[in-house]
C-alpha cells in the first residue's frame, strides 16, 4: 500500500528546504513579533522564570541532584535521537538517496552538517531544554531513582 502522504519518500527540494529553513524562520519571525509587542523592540528571547532577567540553569537542574542530571541527559538524549532521523530525512530530501553514513564520507559529513545545523538552532530552545529536564526531574525521581520505594534521606 501506499501512505496517504508522499513526504518522505520521494525527492523533493522544497520540502527539505520548508524543513531545514522554514521551521526556524517561522520561529524567529513569531519570536520577533512578540518581543515587539511586549518591549518595542525586536527580539525577546525567552527566559523561563526567574528575576532581573534572570532564566533557567543548569545549577538549577542541579538543586534536583542526581534526578535532575538524569532527567538532563534523557532530555538530551531524547534531542539526538530525533536529530539523526531529520537529518537523514533532510538529506534524503535534497539528494534522492538515502545517506550511507558508513561507506561514504560525504554522505557522513552532510548528515553531520545537518545535525551541527540543528544543534546550534536548539541552542536558542535551551531555556526550553532545561524546563523539561525541571519537569521531568520529580517522576525520574519517583520512577526511576527511588523504584523500589526506598527513599532519600
Amino acid at each position: 500500500g501506499e501512505l496517504a502522504f508522499d513526504l518522505p519518500f520521494s525527492e523533493n527540494g522544497v520540502a527539505a528546504g520548508a524543513m531545514v529553513f522554514g521551521i526556524p524562520a517561522i520561529t524567529a519571525f513569531l519570536y520577533y513579533n512578540r518581543g515587539k509587542e511586549e518591549t518595542g523592540e525586536g527580539f525577546s528571547l525567552p527566559s523561563f522564570g526567574g528575576k532581573d532577567g534572570e532564566g533557567l540553569s543548569m545549577a538549577d537542574v542541579k538543586k534536583f541532584g542526581v534526578s535532575g542530571t538524569l532527567a538532563y541527559v534523557l532530555t538530551e538524549l531524547a534531542f539526538w535521537a530525533v536529530a539523526f532521523p531529520v537529518a537523514s530525512t533532510a538529506l534524503y530530501q535534497t539528494t534522492g538517496h538515502w545517506p550511507d553514513v558508513f561507506n561514504d564520507n560525504s554522505d557522513r559529513a552532510a548528515v553531520l552538517a545537518f545535525i551541527f545545523t540543528g544543534a546550534n538552532i536548539a541552542r536558542l530552545l535551551v531555556p526550553l531544554r532545561l524546563g523539561a529536564a525541571l519537569a521531568l526531574a520529580p517522576w525520574v525521581d519517583e520512577n526511576i531513582i527511588n523504584r523500589g520505594g526506598a527513599s532519600e534521606e
